[in-house]
């Protein structure tokens, strides 16, 4: 099975200080959000067989969290994955097509590996349930300065205990993009979702699992950055607090 990873953008653009041009037409309630995400692609999904998919969006319980940086000049509005037999552009157009209703959409295809898996929440088998906890979606860019080879090995094998050991992560899932399927996605080269404790969204201790400790979390900070300069430079990686959402594709009515 391949996945499919999809983003509906806001319209809006950032303006030069750094901050969102306001819409009002925009809307980014994220219960609205999620039910305009499950109209419009349940039925696409299902007709490729999936049962369920993930949605993240900014929601209540992550408003405000310290750590929220953004370099793709649209902000995010949802994203959108699911297990799909195929993940190209002609096999998932149904579901890109649905989606551009709710804003522009940029879409790859990409892998999916779990160092750590994440729990289901306890009522799954629902048509949409939360995940406990905060989801840092991070979308990277590889630097022209290290090679594919190099910065998949850097990133996958050698970083990926540190980010583990150095910060709360109760959860945390890696894709490697394999190719776009819009014409007009940004270039992004990997996705990774990081779910931590809710408190990390506005205490950085708990963020880099000091424990109360301000030595330990200096530790962890330098070792983290350190791991992280290897293969990431300043403006290559958005950092999104999101809520993790189970949808479930509605089954077939009598």
């Amino acid at each position: 099975m391949d996945v499919l990873m999809a983003v509906v953008w806001s319209e809006n653009s950032r303006d030069e200080s750094g901050g969102r041009e306001p819409d009002a037409s925009v809307k980014t309630d994220p219960g609205e959000l999620l039910r305009s995400v499950a109209v419009a692609v349940d039925e696409p999904l299902a007709a490729l067989g999936v049962e369920d998919y993930l949605v993240n969006v900014r929601d209540e319980q992550v408003a405000g969290a310290l750590i929220d940086v953004q370099v793709t000049p649209r902000p995010v509005l949802a994203a959108v994955r699911a297990r799909v037999p195929v993940a190209s552009a002609t096999a998932c157009s149904g579901v890109i097509d649905a989606l551009s209703g709710l804003g522009p959409v940029s879409a790859w295809s990409v892998t999916a590996s779990e160092p750590l898996p994440v729990a289901a929440p306890a009522d799954a088998q629902s048509g949409t349930c939360r995940c406990e906890g905060m989801a840092n979606l991070a979308f990277l860019r590889r630097p022209d300065r290290i090679d594919r080879e190099t910065w998949l090995r850097t990133w996958l094998e050698e970083h990926t205990q540190v980010a583990i050991d150095t910060q709360s992560t109760t959860g945390y899932t890696q894709h490697v993009v394999v190719r776009a399927l819009t014409d007009d996605a940004p270039v992004i080269d990997g996705i990774v979702e990081e779910i931590f404790p809710l408190d990390a969204a506005r205490d950085l201790g708990v963020f880099f699992d000091s424990r109360g400790s301000d030595d330990q979390m200096a530790a962890n900070v330098t070792a983290m950055t350190a791991s992280t300069a290897r293969f990431l430079d300043e403006g290559t990686v958005d950092a999104i607090p999101t809520g993790r959402y189970v949808m479930r594709v509605p089954g077939p009515t009598v």
